[in-house]
């Protein structure tokens, strides 16, 4: 673990309804951002993901998905009416203006359903809400959250983990990493940053040791 900052009270997000904070997860493609948030839930952590909110906003005959088949066309849809995450990311990956058509379409209403569900959380009782994103540095969310965690590994481990878990090739690996900024930029951006180099319980011990920073500041706040 490392601290790349002091940690300012002020940039916790404190909803009014109750003393709730509100941290960013995010890290690099295949660096075990998805592990991290499974360990921080163990450790007490109500936990937002964008990706699932992602999924959601897109079921068939939403707006979204209303929107998505009028612009790219019926052929990224299933059988069953749902989209193909698969053909439609084939669209846009290479094709900058595509993206952007998509990300316009998405990106407003993830985060709308992500303010929905914080608040949700919050009146529950919840006191420290993760939200996850693998483009949260991207997509600027870091202005309205910290702390932000970066979960990070060594490129070899990280293009290694891509070959065996998405069975990628090198050109492919090369695409997808260029399509997301570098970790040495997030790295920059980050409060903590998790280098998952090495065995589960080791990063196990490292996620124990940034929740309780992160508990005791917070604890701290809502004093």
């Amino acid at each position: 673990m490392v601290l790349t900052r002091p940690i300012d009270s002020n940039c916790y997000l404190l909803f009014a309804i109750c003393a709730v904070t509100v941290i960013g997860l995010t890290g690099g493609i295949a660096t075990g951002k998805s592990t991290v948030a499974a360990m921080l839930q163990q450790l007490g952590a109500r936990i937002i993901d964008a990706d699932a909110l992602a999924r959601e906003i897109v079921e068939p005959g939403k707006e979204a998905w209303q929107e998505i088949v009028s612009a790219f066309g019926r052929e990224i849809l299933r059988a069953d009416q749902s989209i193909d995450r698969g053909k439609l990311r084939k669209q846009v990956f290479e094709d900058q203006q595509a993206r952007k058509r998509l990300e316009s379409i998405t990106h407003p209403r993830i985060r709308t359903l992500a303010q929905q569900r914080i608040q949700q959380l919050a009146a529950e009782g919840a006191e420290i809400i993760v939200y996850v994103a693998p483009l949260l540095f991207e997509n600027q969310a870091h202005l309205w959250l910290r702390p932000v965690i970066l979960v990070a590994c060594d490129l070899a481990k990280q293009k290694r983990r891509l070959r065996d878990r998405d069975k990628l090739t090198e050109g492919q690996i090369r695409q997808h990493l260029k399509a997301q900024m570098s970790l040495a930029e997030k790295r920059k951006l980050a409060d903590f940053i998790i280098e998952n180099n090495g065995t589960l319980e080791e990063l196990k011990r490292k996620v124990k040791e940034v929740w309780e920073k992160i508990t005791k500041q917070a604890a701290g706040n809502r004093q």
